[in-house]
């Protein structure tokens, strides 16, 4: 159960490298990676999880890559083969994973599953089980069933 914090390096061409550092700078802790641990909680400026387990995570930028994280809390994210319980941000990339709960301002994605979606602005493959949208429907049209039923079952035993 370790993390251990270090200065990473770019040795990709990912765009949002530059955006990571750049909200690193502006958040107290410094750039984390925690790699093959699990841990309970971990902050940071920009956090990289390799093969990891988190409770709980508050991060400006992150990258997970076949990892698992209950809460999270960031302004960019970008997951991969990983999963989530539930995620609050603003720019959310995720190829190939699964995600309970994700409420954040734009959403980027291919072959992922997502439990309740709440997005400003959605890209890719999104399988959303349950949206605002779906939800409203549903509840009224359990409404109506409960109200028919109602009058239904009310009309018979007066």
């Amino acid at each position: 159960m370790t993390d251990q914090s270090q200065p990473q390096s770019s040795e990709t061409n990912n765009p949002l490298d530059d955006l990571a550092e750049d909200l690193s700078a502006q958040m107290s802790g410094e750039t984390v990676e925690v790699k093959n641990s699990s841990v309970e909680e971990v902050q940071g400026g920009q956090v990289k999880m390799i093969n990891s387990a988190a409770r709980s995570l508050h991060a400006n930028a992150m990258d997970m890559h076949e990892s698992a994280v209950a809460t999270a809390q960031v302004d960019s994210l970008e997951m991969h083969e990983s999963a989530a319980g539930a995620v609050a941000g603003k720019t959310i990339t995720v190829h190939g994973g699964v995600v309970g709960a994700l409420a954040a301002e734009q959403v980027q994605a291919t072959d992922t599953t997502v439990g309740l979606l709440m997005a400003g602005k959605v890209e890719g493959d999104v399988k959303a089980l349950l949206t605002p949208v779906a939800a409203a429907a549903f509840g009224a049209a359990f409404a109506l069933t409960l109200a028919f039923l109602r009058l239904l079952f009310g009309r018979k035993s007066k």
